[in-house]
């Protein structure tokens, strides 16, 4: 660094802009979109979003302190009118685009998702939603949506609103406390807070990781250390430029390497957000220190700074052409196309800069507004997005109502040839697996029934372990009764054994479990696991509920069935095993020796191997004969494979039902069976077609469970 470098150096340390963070922010910002155009080029690079968070703690928390300083509080409506006058302009410009190109290029299939998300970004809550996505296991699966990316800024904007309250809450503290400091308050405050949310953090990563990764609880130590060093750092750091400098170094150093070395796979945020939120305040507490071996020249360059100064547009606009892209054109994103949309990106987040975030953030008639005028003008955008994103998932909806009433004629007109029947050979349907009027991917993808339903009065959490039942069929005047026991592959049943049960005197009782295939085994894990916790739960259900089952003498038969082939994958991170023949057996044999007869129903096929949802295929392919459907070696697991089904045959007094003959041909498995989709998501019926496959299950349970 020559001597002129130097001096222009000193003339800048005390600007408004700080250029080691607008380096830092071009650094987060590249991070972050490099990642997601290539993500095995940088598989760290989701880290960049904890830099952001940091930063922000640092500035507006050092912001927030200084206004006490000063006038002794803070106001609250100028500071939130400032900040969003800020974000929200670009922030609701980019949702409203994206909300016309979700009507433009994405199948109606996809609707509900896609507005929901782009409803909860212009509230602020994305990041909740996709928490409660990622315990849903019904929503676990879902496909990126184009605005999942606002999960992070969801969480910004809650600190925006949070922490200025904690702070007047913590000066009033001072005032009936008759304190005279309140700054010492606030720093005791927020120490507090951010070591409550670090403990959080790493307590959550460690019971529910893919929650933890999104809920504000778990991130807010970020923010707050961030703020922490703003409390403690002086306008010009004391310590010697030497010293600031290799700190600095060190700083990008830890944040590379976790670019560089952290993958998917690590646990995150907790613990291993630790190193990238140390580098980061590492940068900011060395400032610019004019060395000549210092990396302050590199932080300075314009090209730098000019990233930093787009990097929350760019940050806005990549995400959508990622997402919404490939659907366009139908095809995966070549290396052309990412390049493509990293330039387009980069254009659009230096036209909204210029365009839309200066002008509305500095522009006298708007700044010279009173809190409550700014405030109100950029709240009813927000709502107007709401509010438009909110009709367009209502589309579906309404047109789901229409589809059940067209069902239930269809059903009344033609049984034979209408669902699962029109499978079966002697009904002479002329195109059973053809697209039909009734072919509706928009309304099967949220065709979901009771005993499947995320939150579901007859199906017990994931989590938790207390039997829960549920009574169908005919409860009144049942000639025999049949214990139904496993996961969300036993509860698609509910439908088709109600509406049997009620026709034939057969009271069903339900026992369900998330995840869960109820025989008690100790070890047994699935990939719906994600802590070991999860394991124990689901053997303490099935422990309890085969007593249960047990006890109750006016149980006659017990109908096991689930999502076999799942229990045969475990994660081999938390130490769970695979099911086995043997566990089957483990659990049926008490209640044979009981006199109950046992009715092992082996899963159905589907798509789940393709990892594929089926409506958005179907919806892709309306115009091919048997659409979307799926090898049969796929689509089944092989008997001689089968936990199940091999114990079913070992098992003297135990008797299997087979319905893959009604689903599948020699070759293929089919997904759309008399003009009805038959999976939503990939593995689970929809409502409607499973309400057809009553006349086809019914009596092949009826006849298991023998003379009454």
């Amino acid at each position: 660094m020559t001597r002129r470098q130097l001096r222009e150096l000193a003339t800048t340390q005390g600007s408004a802009v700080r250029p080691e963070i607008q380096a830092l922010r071009a650094i987060a910002v590249l991070s972050v979109v490099i990642y997601h155009l290539w993500p095995a080029g940088l598989p760290g690079g989701f880290v960049g979003v904890d830099v952001f968070f940091v930063i922000s703690g640092f500035l507006i928390i050092g912001h927030l302190l200084r206004e006490v300083d000063r006038t002794g509080g803070v106001r609250l409506l100028p500071f939130w009118a400032r900040r969003a006058r800020r974000l929200l302009p670009a922030s609701l410009l980019v949702l409203a685009v994206t909300g016309v190109a979700v009507l433009a290029v994405v199948p109606q299939v996809q609707w509900q998702q896609f507005f929901s998300e782009i409803a909860a970004s212009a509230l602020y809550v994305q990041n909740w939603l996709l928490a409660h996505n990622a315990v849903d296991y019904l929503a676990a699966t879902n496909a990126s949506s184009p605005v999942e990316h606002f999960w992070s800024l969801s969480a910004e904007e809650q600190f925006y609103i949070a922490w200025p309250v904690v702070i007047v809450g913590l000066i009033a503290m001072t005032g009936r406390l008759k304190s005279a400091a309140p700054r010492r308050w606030i720093v005791g405050g927020l120490i507090v807070i951010t070591a409550a949310s670090f403990v959080y953090s790493v307590f959550a990563v460690a019971t529910a990781p893919a929650a933890a990764y999104f809920v504000t609880p778990a991130r807010a130590w970020e923010f707050g250390a961030g703020g922490i060093l703003a409390l403690f750092l002086k306008a010009s750091p004391s310590a010697l430029p030497f010293v600031r400098a290799a700190a600095s170094w060190i700083g990008l150093l830890v944040i590379g390497i976790t670019l560089a070395l952290y993958t998917g796979a690590t646990p995150f945020p907790g613990l291993g957000a630790l190193p990238p939120v140390l580098g980061t305040l590492l940068v900011i507490w060395a400032g610019s220190p004019a060395v000549s071996w210092a990396p302050t020249l590199l932080l300075r360059l314009r090209p730098v700074q000019w990233m930093g100064d787009i990097s929350y547009s760019l940050y806005l606009w990549h995400w959508p052409f990622i997402v919404l892209v490939p659907i366009a054109l139908a095809r995966p994103l070549g290396w052309r196309t990412r390049l493509a949309i990293l330039v387009v990106s980069i254009v659009l987040a230096y036209a909204t800069k210029r365009l839309v975030e200066d002008p509305l953030r500095v522009r006298r008639k708007l700044t010279k507004r009173t809190a409550w005028q700014s405030l109100a003008i950029t709240l009813s955008g927000t709502a107007i997005v709401a509010i438009g994103a909110s009709i367009a998932f209502a589309q579906p909806v309404i047109q789901n109502s229409q589809y059940s009433a067209s069902v239930e004629a269809a059903i009344r007109s033609d049984p034979g040839c209408t669902g699962a029947p029109a499978a079966l050979s002697q009904n002479h349907c002329p195109a059973p697996f053809a697209v039909t009027s009734l072919t509706n991917p928009a309304s099967a993808e949220t065709d979901i029934g009771r005993g499947v339903q995320s939150v579901d009065d007859c199906k017990q959490t994931i989590m938790a372990d207390a039997v829960m039942t549920c009574d169908i069929g005919d409860v009144s005047t049942p000639t025999s009764t049949v214990a139904l026991i496993g996961d969300s592959h036993a509860g698609q049943y509910l439908t088709p054994l109600d509406e049997y049960g009620q026709a034939n005197h057969i009271h069903f009782i339900t026992y369900l479990k998330s995840w869960c295939s109820g025989t008690g085994a100790e070890g047994v894990a699935n990939p719906g696991y994600d802590v070991p916790d999860r394991i124990r739960s689901c053997t303490d259900w099935g422990r309890a509920v085969l007593d249960s089952v047990n006890q109750n003498s006016a149980i006659t038969a017990v109908l096991f069935t689930d999502f076999t082939r799942s229990y045969l994958e475990p994660p081999p991170v938390l130490g769970g095993r695979a099911i086995t023949p043997n566990d089957f057996e483990q659990a049926w044999q008490p209640l044979l020796a009981s006199g109950k007869r046992v009715i092992a129903l082996r899963d159905l096929p589907n798509a789940d191997q393709q990892k594929e949802d089926v409506p958005e295929c179907v919806a892709l392919h309306l115009t091919d004969d048997d659409p979307c459907a799926v090898p049969k070696a796929m689509a089944t697991l092989d008997p001689a494979q089968d936990p199940l089904a091999i114990a079913a045959a070992q098992m003297p007094g135990v008797s299997l039902v087979d319905l893959t003959d009604t689903f599948c041909d020699a070759t293929v498995c089919h997904v759309v069976i008399g003009g009805l989709i038959v999976y939503f998501g990939s593995n689970h019926m929809t409502l409607a077609f499973s309400r057809t496959l009553e006349s086809i299950v019914g009596p092949q349970i009826a006849g298991a469970v023998g003379p009454r």
